[in-house]
This record gives C-alpha cells, structure tokens and sequence, in this order.
C-alpha cells in the first residue's frame, strides 16, 4: 500500500486529499489480517465470550484491493461532504462500504455519512470461514427511505444528527432479493461476478 496526494472530483469540486493505494503485495497482509482475525474469533467462542467484529481494515481495504478503488482513510480536506470510505477514480463515485460477519448484522451510519454508491460486504458466507466474502450493491433510495424505527425513515434520523442502526442483511438484501455482484477471494486473488 501507498499514501499518495490525489485530486478527488467531487460534486462540491475538485479536492486534493491523501488516499491509500493497494496493490497485489498487499494481499498477502489482507490473508494475515483475515487468518488472524478468524483465529482470534475462534479463540474468544471457544472461552464463551464476543467475537471480535470485522474490522473495517479488512473490509475496506479488501473492498479497495479487489476494485481498484482509493481508501479516503483521513477524509478530505476542505470538502464539505467528506464522510465516505473510498473514491473510484474511474467514475468519481464516492463509496461507503459496510461490512458484516454475522448472520443478522446490525449496521450503524454517521449522521454526516454521505456516498453516491453503497456496497455491503459480506464476510459470514453462511458461516463458511473461506477467505471470501460477497459483494452486493445496496440502491441508495433503499437506504435513505429505510424505516429504522415505528415514525422515522433512515433520512429523518440523519436530519436530526442522529446515527441510524438496522440490518441490511435482512432488512434490504433478503427483503429485497437482492443477489450478490459478485465473491472476492482473498486467497487466490480471484473475482467471480455473477
């Protein structure tokens, strides 16, 4: 991985910020970091206490590896919408990636989190531990019209300042039907798009 200086063409203008640049050494660490992690995970069960949750290095950085895309892990400077987790350099989308490791995650958001398109990462691949995880992209009228309680939607608790929770999982992709864009492998370095 490298840290370089990028201009970043947002739609409140174009932004110098650095962003971290992944290339194929780094898919070794990715397969340290996830071994370690299930390891870990296995360890903590196995003395009946919490497993530890997936960490946004592995899914953001796993994310970015796999679709060329650049981390924005210290934000942009200046920018008035800053909040996402990482730039296309391609297309100019910012992206906002959640990740989960349970059958039933519970997916929280910043009140400024802000994204032109929303991946969720998918780690529990129905509990098989094989250095995979799926992709699916999540429509954002999905997310902003959510009702994340009896009276408000996602979009009303973000006006409020207030960080919306629910699943995903279950609320938008299995509601929903929403099939996977495709399975990155961490092991081999392998993509299968559906």
């Amino acid at each position: 991985m490298k840290t370089e200086l990028k201009i970043l063409h947002l739609p409140e203008g174009d932004f110098a910020a650095n962003v971290d640049i992944y290339d194929p050494k780094d898919r070794e660490a990715l397969k340290q970091i996830y071994s370690s992690w299930r390891i870990l995970c296995n360890q903590l069960t196995a003395l009946k206490a919490r497993k530890v949750n997936l960490p946004d290095g592995l899914s953001e950085c796993g994310f970015c590896y796999f679709f060329d895309c650049w981390r924005t892990n210290d934000g942009v400077p200046g920018a008035e919408h800053s909040s996402f987790d990482a730039y296309d350099p391609k297309t100019h989308a910012r992206i906002q990636i959640k990740g989960g490791s349970v059958e039933q995650d519970l997916t929280s958001f910043g009140p400024n989190s802000v994204w032109d398109v929303l991946y969720f990462v998918d780690f529990y691949k129905d509990g098989n531990w094989d250095y995979t995880f799926d992709v699916y992209e999540i429509p954002n009228d999905d997310i902003y019209n959510m009702k994340v309680n009896g009276t408000q939607t996602f979009k009303d608790q973000q006006a409020e300042g207030r960080r919306p929770r629910f699943s995903i999982k279950k609320d938008i992709i299995a509601k929903k039907g929403i099939k996977p864009y495709c399975t990155c492998n961490i092991e081999t370095g392998k993509i299968t798009k559906y």
